[in-house]
C-alpha cells in the first residue's frame, strides 16, 4: 500500500486543497477526496462517496419522472417542479442522461438560446466554426512567416560566411 498525497489546483496555504489518495492493489478502491461534499471516500469507479452517489441517483430518478410526465419540458421547468439544483440538472441533461419521447430544451451555453442537443445553437456553433477556421489560417500564416524568416536567415548566414571567405582570401 502506497500513501500519496496530491495538491488540488488551489493556494499553496490552502489546507482545503489536499486530497489524500490511497492505493492499494486490493479491489478496495482509492481512498479520495469527493468532489461534490469533500468527504474522504473509497472511490471503487464511481467517482463520488456513496451519499453524493444515492443522491445523484435519486435526482436521476426524479429527472427520469418528470420527463416521461412532461415530454418537451425545459430544463428550467425540470429544476423547478423537481426541486433540483439548476446546475445538477443542467449537467445531467448535457451528458445526455435522458432519453425521452420529447426532447429536453435547456439554455445554449453562448447566447441562452433554448436548444435540444450539445453546447451551442446553430448560430454560435457556426460563430465557433468561423473563429475556429480564422484562429487555424492565422496559425498557417505565422507559421509560414516564420519559415520565411528561418530562410532569410539562413540565406543571410551563408552570404555573410561567403564574404567572409572573399575578404580572407583578399588578405582583409
Amino acid at each position: 500500500m502506497k500513501l500519496v498525497f496530491c495538491r488540488e489546483a488551489t493556494s499553496p496555504e490552502d489546507e482545503k486543497g489536499m486530497t489524500i489518495m490511497l492505493k492499494s492493489n486490493s479491489r478496495n478502491g482509492v481512498l479520495r477526496n469527493c468532489p461534490l461534499c469533500g468527504k474522504l471516500f473509497s472511490d471503487t469507479g464511481f467517482g463520488y462517496c456513496q451519499k453524493c452517489y444515492d443522491k445523484s441517483r435519486e435526482y436521476e430518478n426524479k429527472i427520469n419522472d418528470f420527463v416521461k410526465e412532461h415530454p418537451n419540458c425545459t430544463l428550467r421547468d425540470i429544476a423547478r417542479q423537481t426541486k433540483i439544483p439548476l446546475h445538477v440538472a443542467s449537467s445531467m441533461v448535457n451528458k445526455g442522461q435522458f432519453m425521452a419521447g420529447g426532447k429536453i430544451s435547456y439554455p445554449c451555453s453562448r447566447c441562452g438560446k433554448a436548444i435540444t442537443s450539445g453546447l451551442y445553437c446553430g448560430t454560435c456553433m457556426s460563430l465557433v466554426h468561423q473563429a475556429t477556421v480564422k484562429a487555424k489560417q492565422l496559425e498557417n500564416e505565422r507559421r509560414a512567416q516564420e519559415e520565411q524568416e528561418r530562410i532569410k536567415r539562413k540565406y543571410l548566414k551563408k552570404k555573410e560566411s561567403s564574404l567572409n571567405i572573399l575578404r580572407i582570401l583578399r588578405g582583409e
